[in-house]
């Protein structure tokens, strides 16, 4: 989250009313990115008044992929998924991916019916980055950068992300490549940003993320140890969820 005041009240109400209906036992993490706002002090009073919604507020701004990793690194619970503040894809697709945990140790979304790109320019972007990080890196999924993944917590310890540019996300799925976790692909129901103006196509944004694609393809390949994660038998109930949000 950076600088979302006007969604925040919007945001919050959505994901409490979506978990609650379908999950007994959650945590909601916003990570704030300095925001210069008041949205940190907006999540805080709604985490004042609920304790399933927990604010990670960082001192200095340190983009998307540095919040994202401050996020991540707070959650308490088996299961994390991770989105967009403006809650451009539907949570009403959380169930399912978490039976889909069953069979894939990382999940990625894509836009199941609607056109993600509001333009003919993101569209050349998105095209262009997603085709550079296939060619390098061998990584073979629709959109790199959509904006909803999942995976089981201990997964996401296995790694050790440094990216603080939106190409974390890919940085993420080549470090669980390399680890040898199952990644897959699923249709979730997404719609285009109502409130706020998206930062992640900015010119500046677009060279960090370059940067960091560089500085990671020229970085020795690291090792880790895979850790088997334990399977999810059927759909039971309660979940637990914990879930980091960007923006």
């Amino acid at each position: 989250m950076y600088n979302e005041s006007p969604g925040v009240d919007v945001t919050l109400r959505a994901v409490l009313d979506s978990l609650t209906a379908n999950f007994s036992d959650f945590e909601i993490i916003v990570a704030d990115d300095a925001s210069t706002d008041d949205s940190a002090e907006k999540v805080a009073r709604w985490a004042t008044r609920d304790d399933r919604i927990r604010l990670v507020r960082l001192e200095r701004n340190e983009r998307f992929g540095g919040a994202l990793r401050a996020g991540l690194a707070a959650a308490r619970k088996e299961y994390v998924f991770y989105t967009d503040f403006d809650l451009q894809v539907g949570l009403e697709c959380l169930p399912r991916m978490l039976g889909e945990l069953a069979t894939a140790d990382v999940l990625t979304g894509y836009a199941k019916d609607h056109v993600k790109h509001a333009n003919w320019r993101s569209t050349v972007i998105s095209w262009v980055y997603n085709s550079l990080v296939r060619a390098l890196f061998g990584l073979r999924l629709r959109d790199i950068n959509f904006g909803f993944k999942a995976m089981r917590r201990a997964v996401y310890e296995q790694m050790t992300l440094q990216s603080r540019s939106p190409f974390v996300d890919a940085e993420m799925f080549i470090q669980a490549q390399r680890l040898g976790y199952t990644i897959k692909e699923e249709p979730v129901p997404f719609s285009m940003r109502q409130v706020g103006t998206s930062r992640i196509r900015r010119l500046d944004v677009i060279a960090w993320s370059v940067f960091d694609l560089i500085s990671f393809w020229l970085r020795p390949a690291r090792r880790h140890r895979k850790v088997t994660a334990p399977v999810l038998a059927g759909n039971p109930r309660p979940y637990e969820v914990g879930g980091s949000q960007r923006g």
